[in-house]
């Protein structure tokens, strides 16, 4: 019985890194606004909020704001729904601050970075 016992606590102790990372990671990536950080576009990029309960709400300064479903498929893997399409990206990096995503764009992969938004935050007046 003592040799069992012994297992289970090795067992236990093995896996307790995995876990406390994979936690560390999703509690870092959940509830924080993520701004992109140098937009193709030039202009502010997009605000994704990954909440609780599979929801990930999507923002911008010009377009309304979407609420899409997300899941975590691994400890490095993510996907979303958006519009009826799968989105699908590894997390390169996350941490309270920073965020790195390479998200698959058909055959290619592109890489998005993101801060963890300031507050308070307006958007800039848009020129029309």
């Amino acid at each position: 019985m003592k040799i069992s016992s012994v297992a289970v606590i090795g067992a236990m102790l093995i896996a307790t890194p995995t876990l406390a990372t994979e936690k560390a990671a999703s509690s870092s990536l959940m509830g924080t606004p993520w701004m992109e950080t140098k937009a193709k576009s030039g202009l502010p990029g997009p605000m994704m909020i990954f909440l609780p309960k599979g929801k990930l709400l999507v923002d911008s300064c010009w377009e309304t704001y979407a609420l899409r479903a997300w899941k975590q498929t691994s400890p490095t893997e993510l996907s979303w729904d958006e519009d009826g399409a799968t989105i699908r990206a590894k997390i390169k990096a996350v941490s309270a601050d920073a965020l790195t995503l390479q998200i698959a764009a058909g055959k290619d992969v592109v890489e998005h970075t993101y801060s963890a938004a300031k507050t308070p935050y307006v958007c800039p007046d848009m020129k029309r």
